[in-house]
């Protein structure tokens, strides 16, 4: 199983027609999505939110999906991504006998966008989500890397990850933790005890993870150049 990963779309439709025709050529079986749909600064439009999600997904039809919201997809993505039949928001799935869970969204940022969440709120509810799956092999996807990581530093050297989501790392150990979210650290990756954190990077710059599930799971970080 090949599982291409991207985040950050940020409106770029020409990024997510390349990144289809990249999954065709490289025999890719599902495209994970890690959020952030709109392009900058109309996380405020909740219409034109919606119409650049809505407009993604209808770029990638007929390829299998999964997806989870970012910080500034409307809070109704995942209602919006359930009606696709691809949402993975506080959701989980077997992926040849790998469990695959999902959570979107951020902790609190200076920018005030819709998807955000205080980090005992965090905490709670990725508790809900992992604890029936504790034990079992598993890759976490996530909007938000997990702080004081090479993969959630900003290019003053701040670590902006979320503290729960490292504690939930610490708790359920996951083989894999994909993120997004810090631009600056796309391409990134770093380890929280056993698990790997790999920060996939902003799609428009050509970043994408190639998840590969076989006896065990790796990733690659690589760009799908011009």
């Amino acid at each position: 199983m090949k599982i291409l990963c991207i985040a950050d779309l940020h409106g770029d439709f020409e990024a997510v027609r390349k990144a289809r025709l990249y999954a065709v050529e490289n025999k890719i079986d599902r495209i994970l999505i890690l959020g952030d749909f709109p392009g900058h600064g109309v996380f405020h439009d909740i219409q034109q939110s919606v119409k650049a999600i809505e407009d993604s997904f209808d770029l990638l039809a007929g390829f299998p999906v999964l997806a989870i919201p970012g910080n500034c997809d409307p809070l109704d993505a995942p209602e919006i991504f359930g009606k696709r039949g691809v949402n993975l928001h506080e959701r989980s799935e077997d992926v040849d006998g790998i469990v695959l869970a999902g959570f979107g969204g951020s902790n609190v940022t200076p920018f005030g966008t819709p998807f955000e969440m205080d980090e005992e709120e965090i905490f709670s509810r990725l508790k809900s989500l992992l604890e029936p799956l504790k034990g079992r092999k598993m890759i976490l996807a996530v909007h938000c890397p997990p702080k004081d990581t090479e993969s959630d530093k900003t290019s003053t050297g701040l670590h902006a990850g979320s503290t729960s989501v490292r504690k939930a790392v610490t708790e359920y150990s996951p083989s894999l933790v994909v993120c997004s979210h810090i631009h600056e650290a796309g391409g990134s990756t770093d380890r929280v005890g056993s698990t790997v954190i790999a920060n996939i990077g902003r799609l428009g710059k050509g970043s994408v993870g190639v998840i590969n599930i076989d006896r065990d799971i790796s990733i690659t970080l690589t760009n799908m150049g011009k």
